[in-house]
């Protein structure tokens, strides 16, 4: 028993991905935009102080409009960022959803997929369609999504301006949120989102704790991948039921 007890507990390395809409139109959210990343932040830092038995967390913030496609942070150990400014999120133009998601899932694909334990919790803020993407179209990305959810990715969508779940469901995002086309509306948003992350990051530390030869032992590194994704749709589901009224 002791033995088991002193067994050291290979960590998972999870990658938190937010892929933030800077077109023009986000103007009006821009407050509540960087202070719902702050709130993000904070609660992605206090769950690697929390989980730091279990977990190591990364963060990648990127923001996107026609003029560029900027990484804020690219898989930056959480302890070595900083909360947003207004400076560092300026909003124009145009709405290339396709062509952000391309480029980052395709990057960070390409960085994770020798990694066995590792888990990329990707979310997508835009308050508008889709509009001026050169590389990517909507069948490409959905075929990328359903590729690394087979991988134990997992993927939110909240949007304004839009009915979310359907333009969710066109991209094989199961998890999806409206949000009021307001301040308040995008900051409460937010802050479901950054409790489904926090109800995800308490799950995966009890799973990680659990006796090793009942759990991970008996995995494949795919396998527990896809368990992963599996937790983070039930975290999704029960954050969602407590915001039904």
């Amino acid at each position: 028993m002791e033995e088991k007890t002193n067994q050291k507990i290979k960590k998972t390395q999870v990658f938190n991905v937010i892929i933030l809409d800077r077109s023009g139109s986000m103007e009006s959210l821009r407050r509540a935009a960087v202070d719902g990343f702050n709130e993000t932040l904070a609660g992605i830092k206090s769950a690697q102080e929390k989980y730091a038995d279990t977990q190591d967390h990364y963060v990648s913030l990127v923001t996107f409009c026609g003029c560029e496609t900027a990484h804020v942070f690219d898989k930056t150990p959480v302890a070595e960022t900083h909360p947003l400014t207004p400076s560092d999120y300026q909003p124009c133009c145009t709405t290339p959803l396709y062509d952000a998601m391309g480029i980052t899932l395709t990057a960070m694909h390409k960085y994770v997929k020798n990694i066995d334990d590792s888990v990329v919790v990707v979310t997508i803020i835009t308050d508008g369609y889709e509009n001026s993407s050169r590389e990517y179209n909507g069948a490409s990305i959905k075929a990328l999504v359903e590729r690394l959810r087979g991988e134990g990715w997992t993927f939110t969508y909240m949007g304004a301006n839009q009915d979310s779940v359907e333009v969710a469901m066109k991209l094989s995002i199961r998890n999806s949120r409206n949000f009021e086309y307001s301040n308040q509306g995008a900051s409460e948003t937010m802050d479901v989102d950054k409790r489904s992350r926090m109800n995800f990051f308490s799950r995966l530390a009890k799973f990680k704790m659990c006796d090793m030869d009942e759990c991970e032992a008996q995995m494949s590194a795919l396998e527990m991948k896809k368990k992963y994704t599996e937790m983070a749709d039930e975290a999704f589901d029960e954050e969602d039921g407590k915001n039904i009224f």
